[in-house]
C-alpha cells in the first residue's frame, strides 16, 4: 500500500511540472538587443544565441506600463514576451518592456477608488500605491477603472519610485478572489 502511494506521489509530482514546464514555454524574460519595426520584431539578449520573437499582427506593445509601439523600445531595456511557437517562429503577442519604471505583483488588502490608491500585502510591511490619473487598470482582460479593483484580487503593478511615493502606471488584475 505504501508502494501505491508512493507512485500517486510520483505521479503527481510529474503533473505539477509538466504545468510548469507548459506555462513557462509561453512566457520569457529577458533583455532587449535590438527592436526592428522593419521586420516586425524583437530580439533578446541570449547567453550562448539571441532569440527573434516576430510580432503577431495585433500584438500588444507596453513600455513602463503604457501602451507603446515596437519603434519605441530600446537595447537594454528589461522585457517580458507573451509568445506561441509556431513551426520554426516565436510569434510573440505581447511584449512589457521596462525602462525607468518597476513591475510587482501581490494580493490587495484594500482599494480606494476615490483616493486613487492601493495597499498591497507585505511580508513584513503593506504597500501604498498611489493610481496616477491617466493609468491603465485591467480586469477581465478588458480596460477597468479603479472601482474594478477588489480587496484579495492578485494584481500585477507597473510602477516608478517619486521620493517616497510609489506611482502606479498600470493595474492588470491577474486572479480574483
Amino acid at each position: 500500500m505504501s508502494q501505491s502511494i508512493k507512485l500517486v506521489g510520483v505521479f503527481a509530482l510529474g503533473l505539477v511540472l509538466v504545468a510548469q514546464v507548459r506555462a513557462d514555454e509561453t512566457t520569457t524574460k529577458g533583455t532587449i538587443k535590438s527592436a526592428d519595426t522593419s521586420r516586425n520584431e524583437v530580439v533578446l539578449k541570449g547567453i550562448v544565441k539571441d532569440t527573434i520573437y516576430e510580432l503577431n499582427k495585433g500584438a500588444k506593445v507596453w513600455l513602463d506600463g503604457a501602451r507603446s509601439k515596437l519603434g519605441e523600445l530600446k537595447t537594454d531595456d528589461h522585457a517580458v514576451v507573451t509568445y506561441e511557437k509556431k513551426g520554426e517562429h516565436l510569434m510573440a503577442s505581447d511584449v512589457r518592456a521596462l525602462r525607468n519604471a518597476k513591475e510587482t505583483t501581490g494580493t490587495v488588502r484594500s482599494s480606494f477608488a476615490d483616493k486613487r490608491e492601493i495597499t498591497i500585502k507585505g511580508l513584513v510591511k503593506d504597500s501604498t500605491y498611489e493610481v496616477k490619473k491617466g493609468a491603465t487598470v485591467w480586469a477581465d482582460g478588458k480596460k477597468g477603472s479603479m472601482t474594478d479593483i477588489r480587496e484579495g484580487d492578485h494584481v500585477l503593478i507597473t510602477y516608478e519610485q517619486q521620493g517616497d511615493h510609489l506611482i502606479a502606471n498600470d493595474v492588470y488584475i491577474t486572479k480574483r478572489k
